[in-house]
């Protein structure tokens, strides 16, 4: 049997200048399953002469960027397909983001809310309140984990706000699809028998639920009639659902990816 590791991170090449996913593949197939192996015997693995060089430098620099837990280093090279790799390295200093807006372009929307959930708090920024907070506190984390935070939510941050971003990101949207898992956070909540307490609550419902709160109109939102800061409040908690399910997604996908990874070893090893 082979043994496995742990962490996926210290397993990973292809973040190396000139070593892709094939190459990668095949030093696994050959036992080379983590830096440390390749480190002790790099004679014993034949790659092509176009990475030899780059490889051996790029592992020695990667493993002294992880000791200082160099998030930057990692976020310039893990790609959305493997930067699940680096979640529990990293998980100490994670957080899940989620914002909710008023339409789909920020050249005509503006954020309403956003909310940030980390082992240590669970923090919502309001459109008029304390949203220029949000700069100062992400630049306590070094992990982003978002849904379909690739697409929407980081560039929506980055032209409304003028965020920028240098930690390692997590968009569970492309993990979870190479698990199989499809549709959108709520539909694939539902498929892992997750709750969350503001179920019925849609996206679109959350810019009523914005514009009720601001003019004060009634409306019915998921079987409650809400207006002015109740109306708030429940956008509040539909974003800090969205946002602190995404945790116990990162986990499982993790969990479930090693595993695949390990299935993966097993067979590139045995053919």
């Amino acid at each position: 049997m082979v043994s496995y590791i742990v962490t996926m991170i210290s397993s990973t090449f292809q973040h190396i200048p000139y070593v892709g996913e094939k190459t990668e593949r095949h030093l696994w197939a050959q036992g080379c399953l983590d830096w440390d192996r390749y480190i002790a015997h790099p004679e014993r693995y034949q790659v092509p002469k176009t990475c030899k060089r780059t490889l051996k430098a790029g592992v020695l620099e990667s493993k002294a960027r992880l000791d200082t837990l160099d998030h930057e280093y990692f976020a310039g090279r893990l790609g959305k397909g493997i930067s699940w790799r680096a979640f529990p390295d990293f998980r100490e200093y994670a957080c899940c983001l989620d914002i909710e807006t008023t339409g789909l372009f920020p050249d005509t929307s503006h954020v309403t809310t956003v909310c940030l959930h980390s082992d240590c708090e669970t923090k919502t920024y309001i459109r008029g309140f304390n949203i220029d907070e949000l700069r100062a506190d992400l630049k306590r984390y070094k992990y982003l984990i978002t849904f379909n935070g690739a697409r929407f939510d980081l560039p929506f941050l980055s032209k409304s706000m003028g965020l920028s971003f240098n930690q390692i990101h997590l968009d569970l949207l492309y993990p979870l699809r190479q698990l199989g898992l499809r549709g959108g956070l709520k539909s694939i909540e539902r498929q892992l028998g997750l709750s969350r307490g503001s179920d019925g609550v849609t996206g679109f419902d959350a810019v009523r639920l914005w514009h009720s709160y601001k003019s004060g109109r009634t409306i019915d939102v998921a079987g409650r009639r809400v207006a002015g800061k109740d109306s708030l409040k429940l956008l509040v908690e539909y974003n800090r659902d969205d946002t602190v399910n995404l945790m116990e997604l990162a986990e499982y996908t993790y969990g479930m990816m090693f595993e695949a990874h390990k299935r993966l070893v097993e067979s590139l090893r045995q053919s």
